[in-house]
């Protein structure tokens, strides 16, 4: 993958945009990003000014404001569909009643608009139908997938959305999509399923702290991952330093001084090759 080849860790995060990551799409961006995508991104890692600068403009600290960057980088820079609009919000009476990420046009003059999100969701049978759950608990892939569809994706519908992008659309009525990026985390309760969740590609996992052990027979050290990074795989050779999984006081430092999940990157070996690479959120065993 592409984002394997580049260090800078904005343009990582890019690369695992492009390469497309997906929970919930509605629109398939891969034809329209321009033929020499992979060229330009490595030339972006060789020279990163344009992205850093277009991230240091957003204000916001959030997962979520710093993926929206990342994505009208993308969608202005790097494919051949032309941004209309974005992030504008509709209003009535002066009452918001919803904000739309991106209206676009295609090549063809098709309208799109788009809901964007970046998502990381852990599975909990036991709350069914709520079985896919954010890390602090508040969210649920369900809650977020259901107001996406039914709210924000029927605002341009009303007769203030339609008033509110006339000049742009000209008649033309808006596709609505929803694109959901980020990454499925399954529970790691046993040898046996961590046997089969290794066997998948794409998601993660998630363990409570006592369980642990069950993974060292896999994997040998970890890095905590930090916002916004939470994408792309990091760079095991970057300059930071891999714990040893073994040593399990390095784990219940992090959780003596925060109970909150920690996310985790884990990995068999200190070098690029490694087999087993995997995104894991540990839990505290209260959650």
């Amino acid at each position: 993958m592409i984002s394997d080849q580049v260090k800078n860790p904005y343009v990582k995060d890019l690369c695992w945009l492009v390469e497309g990551h997906y929970i919930e799409q509605d629109f398939n961006l891969v034809p329209h990003w321009v033929a020499d995508v992979n060229i330009r991104l490595l030339e972006l890692d060789r020279d990163p000014r344009a992205l850093v600068a277009a991230i240091s403009a957003c204000k916001s600290h959030f997962l979520g404001s710093y993926f929206e960057s990342l994505f009208s980088f993308a969608i202005a820079n790097l494919s051949d569909l032309v941004v209309c609009l974005e992030h504008f919000q509709i209003e009535k009476d002066g009452q918001t009643l919803g904000e739309v990420d991106m209206l676009v046009e295609t090549p063809n003059g098709e309208l799109h608009q788009f809901e964007i999100a970046i998502k990381f969701y852990l599975e909990r049978s036991d709350l069914y139908p709520h079985d896919w759950i954010g890390p602090n608990k508040n969210d649920s892939l369900l809650k977020k997938v259901s107001r996406a569809r039914e709210h924000q994706l029927l605002i341009l519908q009303t007769e203030k959305g339609r008033e509110a992008i006339s000049h742009v659309a000209k008649n033309r009525i808006p596709h609505t999509n929803l694109l959901m990026f980020g990454r499925l985390y399954s529970a790691l309760t046993s040898r046996e399923n961590i046997d089969q969740w290794l066997s998948q590609n794409e998601r993660g996992g998630w363990i409570r702290v006592s369980d642990l052990f069950l993974l060292m027979p896999y994997f040998s050290y970890f890095f905590i991952l930090e916002k916004p990074h939470w994408l792309a795989a990091p760079n095991i050779n970057d300059d930071f330093s891999f714990f040893s999984l073994q040593s399990t006081y390095n784990l219940v430092g992090y959780f003596l001084r925060d109970n909150r999940p920690k996310h985790a990157f884990l990995c068999q070996s200190l070098n690029e090759t490694s087999t087993k690479k995997r995104s894991v959120f540990i839990v505290p065993d209260s959650w």
